[in-house]
């Protein structure tokens, strides 16, 4: 929740949860909405959960609509300690109350906050494709971030799918 007026810094951001949730599902058709705070939706101590529950009752998205969620304070450590938080709370969000069915020889690999991903998560990529490496990119922008522009519209290309996050709950080991 962002781009809070003053009535939404005193009485918090649910109208505008509401508001984007609908605005969001409806223009761009997502597969997930990934919900982070900003500093005054932590200021005022907004709950992300009830607000994202709240919008669901308001029809916002529908109720099993995938909506991830992370506390991400700007006053609280770093660009980095939000970014494992956000990353936290997608897993959390699909592998809560799961059951676990250890699949042998398969790894997660949680590259981390890089800047230079598109790069160096190919190159991972490659070497593990090289050994024969069963493996899990979680999070892997390398794609988002290395598009071309070419003329052809792509929304999030590549990237770790839904179905492979939901998957990697099995894996016999995460790095």
């Amino acid at each position: 929740p962002s781009s809070m007026t003053e009535d939404a810094a005193v009485f918090g951001g649910l109208k505008n949860m509401v508001d984007g949730l609908a605005n969001t599902y409806q223009l761009y058709d997502p597969k997930m909405i990934a919900v982070s705070t900003t500093c005054m939706a932590e200021v005022i101590g907004d709950d992300l959960h009830s607000f994202i529950q709240n919008a669901k009752d308001e029809d916002s998205v529908p109720r099993d609509f995938d909506v991830p969620f992370a506390h991400t304070p700007a006053f609280v450590g770093s660009h980095v300690d939000g970014y494992d938080n956000m990353v936290k709370g997608i897993l959390e969000h699909f592998w809560k109350g799961q059951e676990r069915t250890q699949i042998e020889g398969t790894i997660n690999i949680i590259p981390g906050f890089d800047g230079f991903c598109v790069g160096n998560n190919r190159e991972l990529k490659r070497l593990l494709d090289v050994m024969g490496v069963s493996y899990t990119l979680i999070q892997d922008a390398s794609d988002q971030f290395d598009t071309p522009s070419d003329g052809e519209y792509r929304m999030y290309d590549g990237g770790t799918k839904i179905n492979e996050v939901k998957k990697a709950l099995n894996a016999e080991a995460t790095l």
